[in-house]
């Protein structure tokens, strides 16, 4: 009885937390939280004007749900990092006009583009994917372009990125896909300089492409060897937070290390992480990758998640939160209609 009162406290103590952390995040992202000890707060200038129209982040959306994701990658680059890059998003008619109208409203460049097809074969719920491939076209309609960061949308932004742009010159610059054995890179990620050579080599490599290969097969064949690397830490697979696991490139900083000496751990390869190793986990992430077992932020509400994901770090359920709450400010109905 005394075990079961136990759990029913710290459950409620829990739930309170949650809620007093997600009203928090809510009034924060809306600008109607000001703290005591800060001074009141600049009304923010309109979105100016993009000054550099050599780099662009390219993202791309095959429906209205990835339109949202983009939608809330899109603001936060606008608006928590306040790029001044071009930002163009790739669409295919299956996008509402809604979108391009959120769109606009942000300055992001709205491209609509027929997609090249997969294999006949090849899994239905990939058939668009090969939409992001268009973005190595598009000096073709716009020579002022020069670079291009393109972004999967599927994703949570952390940091700012603009000084990838700045990166000595290369075909394409990708992290590693350290999930995978194959010595693959990602293609969640990539600064490309498009030529019309490599818009070729794509065409005459995608009608070739067998049942079980996507863009990212195509893009790992034509840049075999030619990728420059990127730190793995610019992509992190949400998984890491739901399965209590650490990738093979993370190394903890010396007050993290200093804190498990100090508790009496030793680490070991096998070891399960500590609370402080994926947090810092977090802190070192440029992007988070939701491939997450349980799918992705708009299949499953905040409750839900921490209903099967009840093992899961804290981290899993935060980052979730943050997309299910820029979401629901930002992305017109229909995608998700509460956090």
């Amino acid at each position: 009885m005394n075990s079961c009162l136990r759990c029913s406290w710290q459950s409620s103590v829990f739930k309170f937390f949650f809620v007093f952390v997600l009203v928090t995040f809510i009034l924060v992202l809306t600008g109607q939280y000001e703290s005591v000890l800060e001074p009141p707060r600049v009304p923010q200038p309109t979105i100016s004007a993009v000054s550099d129209q050599e780099n662009a982040y390219v993202f791309y959306a095959t429906d209205n749900t990835y339109a949202c994701s983009v939608l809330v990658n899109v603001h936060i680059l606008r608006k928590t990092h306040e790029t001044k890059r071009r930002i163009i998003v790739l669409v295919s008619k299956d996008v509402s006009s809604k979108y391009h109208s959120s769109f606009d409203a942000l300055n992001a460049e709205v491209i609509q583009r027929k997609p090249m097809g997969l294999h006949p074969e090849a899994n239905k719920d990939y058939k668009n994917s090969l939409l992001k491939l268009e973005a190595f076209r598009l000096p073709e309609t716009d020579p002022n372009l020069k670079r291009l960061l393109v972004v999967e949308g599927d994703q949570l932004v952390l940091k700012d990125l603009d000084h990838l742009f700045d990166l000595p010159p290369a075909d394409i610059y990708a992290p590693r896909a350290y999930w995978l054995r194959d010595e693959l890179f990602s293609s969640t990620l990539m600064l490309i300089q498009p030529t019309p050579e490599m818009w070729n080599d794509i065409k005459e490599m995608v009608p070739n492409l067998q049942p079980n290969q996507l863009e990212m097969d195509v893009i790992n064949d034509i840049f075999s060897g030619k990728a420059a690397p990127i730190p793995e830490s610019y992509v992190v697979l949400n998984s890491h937070w739901s399965e209590w696991t650490l990738p093979s490139w993370f190394t903890p900083s010396a007050s993290v290390t200093t804190t498990s000496e100090a508790a009496g751990a030793t680490p070991t390869p096998s070891a399960k992480p500590s609370n402080e190793e994926l947090d810092e986990l977090s802190l070192q992430a440029h992007i988070v990758h939701f491939s997450a077992e349980i799918g992705k932020p708009w299949d499953y509400d905040v409750w839900q998640v921490g209903e099967l994901e009840f093992n899961a770090h804290q981290v899993l359920l935060l980052q979730w939160q943050e997309w299910r709450v820029r979401a629901l400010a930002l992305c017109p109905a229909g995608v998700i209609d509460h956090v």
